[in-house]
């Protein structure tokens, strides 16, 4: 046998092992995919209940979170949303004038053009 005839051979191998060997990831893929979509309802319901569990835990820690700081801490706390709200209020009226104001500009506009 010649040494082309032997490369020819070897490589005829490695395509077939190469083959093969994707086929069998190919399955392995198919059943995880398979065993993954029979756990969603245990993971979707294991997720959502440690949801609730952070979220319960967490609205429990609010007296000891605000205890940390005492009444100074609790005022710091309040006094930061109030400010958060009342800068988003801002933000949202300065958003509203803008686009009136942007408004008014365009119809102006287009009524001069019209008028032309």
């Amino acid at each position: 046998m010649s040494n082309y005839d032997q490369g020819a051979a070897q490589d005829a191998g490695y395509a077939a092992g190469a083959a093969d060997g994707d086929y069998n990831q190919a399955g392995q893929d198919v059943r995880q995919g398979e065993q993954s979509i029979e756990n969603a309802p245990a993971d979707v319901g294991r997720d959502a209940e440690q949801g609730v569990d952070n979220g319960v835990r967490d609205v429990e820690d609010v007296p000891s979170d605000i205890g940390r700081g005492g009444l100074k801490g609790a005022a710091d706390w309040i006094g930061s949303k109030v400010g958060g709200v009342e800068g988003d209020t801002s933000r949202a009226e300065g958003d509203v004038s803008g686009f009136d104001n942007s408004m008014d500009q365009s119809y102006n506009q287009g009524e001069q053009q019209g008028r032309q």
